[in-house]
């Protein structure tokens, strides 16, 4: 167990640190509304083979503008209605989205596991590191991978 940290392993955790604060900050900040007409809900039907039931469908809301994954509740209602949704200020990725005549704001869950849950805990991690000074030296590794994954994902 290391009580200090070499220069490259702190340069590395700095880089890490930016990443997510810049990914958490285009999560958090409340970014661009728009209004658009839904021109067409598609439903698809993603096949895989394991115990989870081997499918499931996803629900995808076409706009004039941008296609972006919505919960089955607003698929099923928004054919032929006017959409709401906020695009964030960096990567404008679609951070939250409702029906035009509900007040009730949805967050598509995977950018909820991108944009917030990976960072924060990316921050525990390097914070435990740090002030309990534990040899987290894999699991910070396998969370930096994820979080430059996530930011080339979020570039793309």
């Amino acid at each position: 167990m290391k009580s200090r940290l070499s220069l490259p392993n702190r340069i590395i955790h700095g880089i890490t640190i930016l990443i997510t604060l810049v990914v958490l900050m285009d999560f958090a900040l409340p970014g661009t509304r728009y209004t658009e007409d839904v021109v067409s809900v598609s439903r698809k039907k993603e096949k895989y083979y394991n115990a989870g039931g081997n499918w499931h469908n996803t629900y995808h809301v076409v706009t004039a503008t941008r296609q972006f994954s919505v919960s089955k509740d607003v698929a099923t209602t928004a054919e032929d209605k006017q959409i709401d949704y906020a695009l964030s200020l960096l990567f404008k990725e679609v951070n939250g989205y409702k029906l035009a005549t509900s007040n009730k704001n949805q967050i598509y869950s995977f950018r909820v596991v991108s944009g917030l849950v990976l960072p924060l805990l990316v921050f525990l991690a390097i914070g435990i590191s740090y002030r309990f000074k534990k040899d987290l030296s894999l699991l910070l590794f396998i969370l930096q991978v994820l979080t430059v994954g996530n930011l080339v994902m979020l570039i793309l």
